[in-house]
């Protein structure tokens, strides 16, 4: 054998090595990546997720409330109303309220067909809210241009919003509504009791309590692969403290179908609430009333309410309830403030930062519900907002 033969053989032998080399490297690059790969994959499985969610009752515009908001040059400003809850309202992953005006333009009105300027909306926005529910009893107080009106503004403002639609098709494309947050899937239910006699004028929509069209509602929500399904009733009994057996029977219904929880209201007083377990060990909130959260009332029980936060847990595509509770807030008008406007105060507010009169109403307020809630509550707790 040649010695330039004995070089080639010893080249390609070298090659050869250098080859197996780079290839038992990539090998063990290549387990080494499926194993970091199944790694994550498996801690990712493992890893929980967690949601709040933040309810609230009742957004209403009575006259006053109006002309309170009016600006000297001519425009509204709602901003002050909130300012003392929007650090609570923004703490949530999600918030969610009652609109009950209309949006139809001027000229504006109170009680008892409501319409508001468009910067309430944008100031209820602007404190938090992310979802504005619109079936109740005042969605048809404009008639059929409130109705769209007022989905129009919502639309331009970026605030989602479900209950009431233009059309079929419209409701068709947007309902159940699919809330995709922090990994979660939740699918958001609305419904009212009636819309005040004043009947919806085609081709509008606006969901009505019943039940063959909630029970196709809620089976067309199992097909969205939800991880809860909420539905937000507006029933019940005005200025009833308690629920009354027809609320509990279609809270009962909706349990039935695959409700997973239910946050109703309307009444615009708190009523109970409740956390109820199922056979299989499933926690499930029914939340009967949550009051107002802003408005010009002054009858017993009405110049507060409350706000309603579930926390939510998924581990291992399994979803949980953490936790519920409540927390209760008044409103202050301006004749109890001397500051010419409307405020939402947590019921922590400090004494030194109250009126005498302001106190009054506060005080009124929670003994009443604290002691109604004492008694009926069921594995709801309340939650004291603090106050900087």
């Amino acid at each position: 054998m040649t010695r330039r033969n004995i070089y080639i053989i010893v080249s390609v032998l070298a090659i050869l090595a250098s080859a197996l080399c780079a290839a038992s490297i990539y090998s063990a690059q290549s387990v080494e990546s499926s194993s970091v790969a199944l790694a994550d994959s498996l801690a990712e499985a493992d890893s929980s997720r967690t949601i709040t969610l933040l309810f609230a009752g009742d957004l209403m515009q009575h006259t006053q409330q109006i002309k309170a908001g009016q600006r000297p040059d001519g425009g509204y400003d709602y901003s002050a109303c909130f300012q003392y809850m929007k650090p609570e309202i923004e703490r949530a992953d999600v918030a969610i309220a009652n609109f009950e005006t209309t949006l139809a333009g001027p000229p504006y009105t109170g009680y008892p067909q409501f319409c508001s300027p468009d910067r309430f909306l944008q100031d209820c926005r602007d404190a938090g809210f992310d979802i504005m529910l619109t079936a109740n009893n005042h969605v048809c107080d404009r008639y059929k241009a409130g109705i769209e009106r007022t989905i129009q503004v919502m639309d331009s403002l970026g605030v989602p919003h479900l209950g009431s639609y233009v059309n079929q098709q419209q409701r068709d494309q947007n309902y159940p509504f699919l809330l995709e947050k922090n990994g979660f899937r939740i699918v958001l239910l609305n419904y009212t009791y009636a819309t005040n006699g004043i009947p919806v004028r085609k081709p509008n929509v606006v969901n009505y309590i019943d039940k063959k069209v909630m029970a196709a509602d809620i089976a067309k929500a199992k097909t969205m692969n939800p991880d809860a399904i909420i539905a937000c009733m507006h029933w019940g009994i005005e200025y009833t403290l308690r629920e009354v057996p027809e609320q509990r029977q279609l809270a009962d219904w909706l349990f039935s179908q695959g409700v997973t929880h239910v946050i109703g209201g309307h009444p615009h007083v708190v009523e109970p609430m409740e956390v109820r377990t199922d056979a299989r060990g499933k926690k499930h909130v029914l939340v009967y009333s949550m009051g107002n959260f802003i408005s010009n009332m002054t009858k017993a029980n009405t110049t507060g309410g409350m706000t309603v936060r579930l926390q939510l847990k998924k581990q291992h595509q399994q979803t949980t309830l953490e936790n519920a509770d409540y927390s209760l807030y008044f409103v202050s008008r301006p004749e109890m403030n001397t500051r010419g406007q409307y405020f939402v105060y947590p019921v922590t507010m400090p004494n030194h930062l109250l009126t005498a009169r302001e106190c009054a109403v506060r005080n009124q307020f929670t003994t009443a519900a604290r002691a109604l809630f004492k008694k009926q509550n069921k594995g709801v707790a309340e939650r004291l907002i603090p106050v900087k």
